[in-house]
């Protein structure tokens, strides 16, 4: 990415990848004062981005990073040549279902299905955070279960997580 004519490529290809945090997560500190927004987030990454010299830039985004992609793409269209969101966010239709064919009705029906299986931390995490945080803050093995089972639900490993994952980067990200 950094030297591509090292590699056979053109030297006029070379980027730099910026990886920031989101506040309050990995390293960075928990903002203090105004609970940040994604449309928030974004202003802080193109100032982040402008400092770093950067005029032109393509941003990506996964979870709640491909929330903050977009609102950094619409309020900075200069500045962003493009995005990549990672994450769609759950499927809505505000629509009649009647009027959808039978494999769209039952597409909607499945991802209503994972949703309802797989979907409630987001609710927790979205209505009652602090609940979660005070308890997955004071309990390492609670904190531990709770990214562990979430890295299990959503990873292609049928149901054994050590199949795609060894325990050392599990580590590593429950220690995040």
């Amino acid at each position: 990415m950094t030297d591509p004519g090292a590699h056979g490529g053109d030297p006029a290809d070379a980027f730099d990848v910026i990886v920031p945090d989101m506040p309050g997560y990995g390293y960075s500190e928990a903002p203090s004062g105004t609970v940040l927004d994604s449309s928030d987030v974004a202003g802080l990454w193109a100032q982040l981005m402008t400092q770093l010299g950067h005029d032109r830039f393509a941003t990506a985004g996964g979870d709640i990073g491909s929330h903050v992609s977009p609102f950094l793409a619409l309020t900075h269209p200069d500045s962003v040549v493009g995005i990549h969101r990672m994450d769609g966010g759950l499927p809505s239709y505000s629509g009649d279902l009647a009027d959808l064919t039978p494999q769209e009705r039952a597409w909607f029906g499945e991802a209503a299905a994972g949703s309802a299986r797989e979907g409630a931390y987001g609710a927790v995490q979205r209505t009652k955070p602090q609940t979660a945080a005070f308890g997955l803050t004071d309990s390492p093995v609670g904190l531990a279960a709770w990214i562990v089972e979430k890295m299990r639900a959503w990873s292609d490993c049928d149901g054994d997580i050590e199949s795609v994952c060894i325990k050392e980067k599990m580590l590593t990200d429950v220690t995040l």
